[in-house]
């Protein structure tokens, strides 16, 4: 995260208050002493000290995805090793859930109290996971009650999950629609492995006439045992009229790549992620069509990242932040005057590498150059942050410099100017054999 406070502007209200005024420098020591805290505090976010934020992040989403919601509760811990006292707890979303006691109650449903206005305003959380242990009568009514908000405004509890429609008071998984076909597909391949192993196995029949008595069969042993598998180098002598017939299962079937495939799609479509990604098949696919695939996939991919930035990472910035001014390690005058000022944040995720660099690369210059986007979107989208990137850059040219000084040498090769439009010459060709050939 990067902190975004802003010296004042001229239309700024507290701007003339040089109690609550932000100057540039104030807004640069603010946005330094933040971020530094925020290192060291994301390395301790966990509540039990096993995670750091991130990975909490991560274990957030993957239970929104899995469970279809996740819930984390901000909680503050007496450790004296942790920078601040506020930490995260990732609660098992089985917790949530109403207490006995309070089943007839309208305003409670399925664990969430909601006031007059649809608001939550309290969590009824089971202090053990209802499969750790052997529940007892204890255990049922042992519930944790959790303000959805702190006294200072800011969310107490994180309780995430994609709302498909209004009222909607619990999430369920994205992969719901495609729960049938998972369980056909399953089902499929486990009855393709049993083909398989059978047909693995050389299974014969021993076909026999009608009046046959299976005793009778010269087909035995020396201790006349019945003959009833083979083994490698074996020989057998079998009853005059007698037969084997051995069986075939064709498997795996001819049909089965196009099978999978076709299921998976249907999966994949359920969730709403191109069938290549899901799958992580990239047969057959040239750059014009990988890179169509990618770019439907990252917009699924951003709308996550949004929803994550939203409702998991700003509200838990926003208690970072009055933590860190409580216990005197930021500086904010005029805080309780201009909160939303101090809050501003700006949350960049991971970037994504293209299947040709050089034509991105090309195409990102070229938009630069016409004013369609910005180096910072530029470093944004590669999940880098512009300032540091330009200062990082910075000393790496002044220490080029100074290197080719001390030594006498040339590290960075002389860029060949730009060819003029329409001029040929270099190529062999002159205008009218370059016009012919377009």
């Amino acid at each position: 995260p990067q902190a975004r406070v802003k010296e004042d502007g001229p239309y700024d209200i507290g701007g003339d208050d040089p109690l609550s005024s932000i100057t540039k420098d104030s807004a640069e020591r603010f946005n330094y002493n933040a971020e530094k805290l925020w290192r060291l505090w994301s390395s301790k976010s966990d509540a039990a000290l096993k995670m750091n934020f991130y990975e909490q992040q991560a274990l957030a989403f993957r239970g929104m995805m899995g469970d279809g919601e996740s819930i984390v509760i901000c909680r503050s811990s007496q450790n004296k090793s942790r920078p601040l006292p506020l930490c995260l707890e990732v609660c098992e979303i089985d917790r949530l859930s109403t207490p006995p006691g309070e089943m007839s109650n309208p305003k409670i449903r399925n664990g969430v109290e909601f006031d007059t206005e649809g608001v939550p305003i309290r969590y009824y959380i089971l202090k053990k996971h209802p499969g750790s242990t052997v529940i007892t009568g204890k255990d049922i009514n042992d519930y944790e009650q959790v303000d959805a908000f702190a006294s200072n405004g800011n969310r107490k509890v994180l309780h995430l999950y994609d709302i498909l429609r209004p009222g909607q008071s619990r999430g369920y998984t994205p992969f719901a629609a495609g729960l049938k076909d998972i369980q056909d597909l399953d089902r499929y391949l486990e009855a393709e492995i049993v083909g398989a192993r059978i047909a693995a196995c050389l299974a014969a029949f021993v076909k026999s006439p009608a009046d046959y008595s299976m005793y009778s069969s010269l087909s035995s042993n020396n201790t006349a045992q019945k003959i009833r598998e083979f083994e490698p180098g074996m020989i057998e002598y079998l009853q005059p009229g007698e037969e084997v017939n051995v069986f075939s299962s064709n498997r795996p079937n001819n049909a089965f790549s196009n099978f999978i495939r076709q299921m998976m799609m249907n999966i994949a479509n359920a969730v709403d992620i191109p069938y290549e990604v899901f799958a992580n098949d990239w047969a057959n696919l040239n750059y014009s069509n990988a890179r169509t695939v990618l770019l439907q996939a990252y917009l699924a991919f951003r709308i996550y990242q949004l929803y994550m930035i939203n409702h998991f990472c700003i509200p838990i910035w926003e208690n970072f932040i009055t933590d860190g001014l409580i216990s005197g390690k930021i500086e904010a005058p005029g805080f309780d005057r201009r909160r939303d000022d101090y809050l501003r944040c700006a949350w960049i995720p991971p970037g994504w590498a293209w299947v040709d660099p050089v034509k991105e690369a090309t195409g990102k210059q070229l938009e630069v150059e016409n004013l369609f986007e910005t180096l910072s979107d530029i470093c944004a989208s590669k999940g880098k942050d512009f300032e540091e990137t330009i200062e990082a850059r910075a000393m790496e040219m002044k220490k080029i410099k100074e290197m080719e000084k001390k030594y006498g040498v040339k590290l960075q090769p002389e860029k060949a100017p730009p060819p003029i439009a329409g001029d040929d010459k270099g190529k062999g060709k002159d205008k009218e054999e370059t016009e012919d050939a377009e």
